[in-house]
């Protein structure tokens, strides 16, 4: 009698079948195997069983064989959540993401579900979270070791363009009013435009002061010129 003991594998989920191989004590001089070792059916994650399979040293031997076992491990995979961002006010548009690391096995398993994000609807940033999205394949899902990275959405201002009017005084005189168009004349505005400081003769570029539109606007602004004419000395 001989004794075989199968070596224990490890393989990940999706990939082919290492060599089952295997210890031999009590074999007589050149004498040798034919035939191979084979394992319980089966590709999901879990323990098979590796059996004797057509393994044979002939009819000169009784073989005591010591099973061991095959283990499927998860397969490691990676998916990143895309950053998205929208203007205030505009509709989400759709999260996505993409397999960074790490691959699905084969065509039959699949990605799932939705990523959702922290709610709010202010000017901000908010996280991307894995929400429902899962991988569907034969064994619910264990086949995979899924790591889940995060993505960001940001809700941006919305852009609004303030153009100043050109404006003039005499040297001496208080400062007119500053005017302005707005690209949006429905938006509230407050505060008021300024002007580069100095009292003399010549040319000042307006300033956008205090004006706001608050926290939900952008605003990009056009300056114009306040000039300072000479005053006219009187006879």
């Amino acid at each position: 009698e001989i004794t075989v003991a199968a070596d224990p594998k490890t393989k990940t989920y999706g990939l082919p079948d290492p060599a089952l191989t295997y210890i031999v004590t009590g074999m007589e001089g050149d004498d040798s195997f034919t035939g191979e070792l084979a394992r319980l059916p089966g590709e999901n994650v879990g323990t098979y069983q590796i059996t004797i399979g057509t393994l044979t040293a002939g009819t000169n031997y009784t073989i005591a064989f010591v099973p061991e076992n095959l283990t499927i491990t998860p397969r490691p995979i990676t998916v990143t959540a895309d950053d998205k961002e929208k203007v205030l006010g505009d509709l989400d548009p759709d999260l996505t993401y993409k397999i960074t690391s790490g691959s699905l096995a084969n065509e039959e398993d699949q990605i799932t579900g939705d990523l959702e994000r922290v709610a709010g609807e202010t000017v901000g940033t908010y996280l991307i979270k894995q929400g429902s999205m899962a991988i569907d394949d034969s064994n619910g899902g264990a086949n995979y070791d899924l790591t889940f990275v995060e993505g960001t959405f940001t809700i941006k201002q919305i852009s609004i363009t303030i153009t100043a009017n050109a404006a003039t005084k005499v040297y001496g005189e208080e400062d007119p009013e500053f005017t302005y168009t707005a690209s949006d004349e429905s938006v509230q505005l407050t505060g008021a435009l300024g002007r580069e400081p100095g009292e003399n003769a010549g040319t000042y570029a307006i300033t956008i002061g205090s004006l706001s539109a608050g926290e939900q606007y952008a605003i990009s602004f056009v300056t114009a010129d306040f000039t300072i004419t000479k005053k006219e000395a009187s006879v």
